[in-house]
């Protein structure tokens, strides 16, 4: 997944909208499924709750469905485009340790795991700064100031768009 420039503005007024209308598409699914749950199915002065979980759960099922159908409309391009990213991010993060961890041989120089940890640091700041998150920028800030030093010290030449889903499975 090669890395976007996105307008901050513009996508967090998408994810506003689109949160509030997935949320009032699930209630609005959630209480027309329940209602038509008790309409054929509740037995007079019984206790309604598992017929109304009912609901919901198929209002969440439509509103997955929904969504699906929609994910690629234009209005939602910012959305999923950082979808998409928190999503690469964690599969690299699962492997995070071992990436590190191939790194720390001071010997070995893992040019896949260099390329990897460039492209996380760059996507994870990326990610916080569209997200506000800047709690944690500056442990990443560290991290990118040390990364970039052993590109430098190794005369590398390492660019974001290097990085591919495949240089993964190895780790």
């Amino acid at each position: 997944m090669q890395l976007q420039q996105i307008d901050k503005v513009r996508y967090r007024k998408h994810l506003n909208m689109a949160s509030v209308v997935a949320t009032a598409v699930l209630i609005a699914f959630a209480l027309f499924y329940g209602q038509v749950l008790i309409h054929f199915f509740a037995v007079p002065d019984g206790n309604n709750f598992k017929l109304n979980l009912a609901g919901v759960v198929l209002g969440v099922f439509s509103l997955l469905i929904a969504f699906n159908l929609v994910r690629k409309h234009p209005y939602l391009t910012e959305v999923m485009y950082v979808w998409d990213l928190k999503q690469e991010n964690n599969k690299i993060y699962r492997k995070l340790h071992h990436i590190k961890s191939a790194l720390s041989d001071s010997d070995n120089t893992n040019i896949d795991a260099i390329t990897i940890l460039n492209y996380y640091y760059a996507a994870s700041k990326q990610q916080y700064n569209l997200d506000n998150n800047t709690l944690t920028m500056e442990t990443l800030t560290a991290d990118i100031a040390k990364l970039d030093a052993l590109i430098t010290e190794k005369q590398l030449t390492i660019n974001v768009d290097d990085y591919n889903l495949g240089l993964l499975k190895q780790f």
